[in-house]
């Protein structure tokens, strides 16, 4: 993204946080050190730049930095989310209770549970227990009955400290239980103009861990084109626009997770970016990336969506079967060797501990999918799982 800006004759500043790695920090022309535990100070030293005249947009990729965009959009005086709509999708309990006053028919059941208590929530099981401001699926654990509480509580309360102090970020203890909804699991992203009106962008098909009877709640495979009938499509594309309608967002992208289900649409989650992967993706299925229409949308132009072609392209996460130490991957140049495979990337290095997202470990691996006929992408992204192994020795 920093390069593709700086061909469209901008320069680019990014925030890094004490201690974090950056890939490529030559392509990035500013780089702003930050506390992401004081966003106040953040916000005030923008408002004092020496460059701060020169600042055209504020984007934002990621999931944890929501809040920095907003106050940062706010001291420059330019469009985007206001801090007290990046509180709300940034804390998934927050956004149950908002979205129940506004569009409570796209809510699935819910409650607030404080790990400290025994008691249990007052839902009705199957639910599942999830931390109010992680990502990627992490703690995500389930409640199938009320006699499985108590050996819930006690293994998301164990793993909350090691992931938080894993990722960075505090996770209280009070947690959101959700109704467990299934169905078809799908994302949109939209780009929500000044006046709130949404150009939408295609609907990407979700595969859950369960699809390969995992137990675990990440997604395993993201997959274009989806498999939604138009009905479908169009209620997916209904539902995100009543969601943006009721938090009031203008001017800022919008990703959303949602469920077709018999018993209608239900929203899992929201974010105030482009989603992860969805840019690539977009591009190399339409041949139109997301993140230029995000900077178009922070300039305060109306962005377009103009495909210029159609291919299958998946984004497949792939865990290790256990958790441990990672010793090794076995099996990419088979990988490499398929029709349909255009990248893949290792996130964990050997020596790392690795796990389930419901252990609060991100995939250790990742690869990336596009042919021109979906078909073929489809068989190889089933196909991938067999094709790596992972060697963990057990901690």
């Amino acid at each position: 993204m920093a390069r593709r800006m700086r061909e469209m004759g901008f320069e680019s500043a990014c925030l890094v946080e004490p201690g974090e790695e950056v890939s490529s920090p030559e392509d990035v022309d500013h780089w702003i050190p930050y506390d992401p535990a004081d966003i106040r100070a953040l916000e005030e030293w923008i408002k004092g730049w020496d460059l701060r005249h020169r600042v055209a947009a504020v984007i934002n990729r990621r999931e944890k930095r929501v809040r920095e965009h907003a106050c940062i959009a706010r001291a420059l005086g330019l469009p985007g989310i206001t801090p007290e709509q990046a509180m709300i999708v940034r804390d998934k309990l927050l956004l149950r209770q908002e979205l129940s006053r506004q569009c409570p028919d796209l809510n699935p059941p819910f409650a607030a549970v404080d790990l400290r208590s025994p008691s249990p929530p007052e839902i009705r099981p199957p639910f599942l227990l999830k931390p109010r401001n992680l990502f990627k699926s992490q703690l995500i654990t389930l409640c199938g009955s009320m006699a499985d509480w108590e050996r819930v509580r006690e293994q998301v309360s164990r793993m909350r400290e090691p992931a938080q102090s894993r990722h960075g970020v505090a996770v209280p203890e009070e947690f959101l239980a959700e109704g467990y909804v299934t169905g078809k699991e799908v994302s949109m992203d939209a780009m929500i103009c000044s006046d709130g009106e949404p150009v939408f962008t295609p609907a990407v098909s979700l595969l859950p861990a369960r699809h390969w009877d995992l137990a675990d709640f990440h997604v395993a495979v993201r997959i274009l084109p989806s498999t939604l009938l138009p009905g479908e499509e169009a209620s997916a594309r209904v539902a995100v626009a009543r969601v943006a309608s009721a938090l009031g967002l203008r001017s800022t992208p919008v990703h959303v997770d949602l469920v077709i289900a018999p018993g209608g649409v239900f929203v899992l989650d929201v974010g105030a970016r482009v989603g992860g992967y969805r840019s690539e993706m977009m591009e190399l299925a339409f041949g139109v990336p997301l993140d230029p229409l995000a900077l178009e949308l922070a300039l305060g132009r109306r962005p377009q969506w103009k495909p210029r072609r159609k291919r299958g392209v998946a984004v497949v996460e792939l865990f290790p079967p256990n958790h441990g130490t990672l010793r090794g991957i076995l099996g990419l140049e088979r990988v490499e060797r398929l029709r349909s495979f255009h990248r893949l990337r290792q996130r964990t290095s050997l020596g790392d501990p690795v796990g389930w997202a419901r252990c609060g470990y991100r995939c250790p691996l990742f690869v990336v999918l596009a042919h021109e006929e979906p078909q073929i992408v489809a068989e190889e992204a089933e196909l991938l799982p067999s094709l790596v192994q992972f060697r963990v020795e057990p901690s």
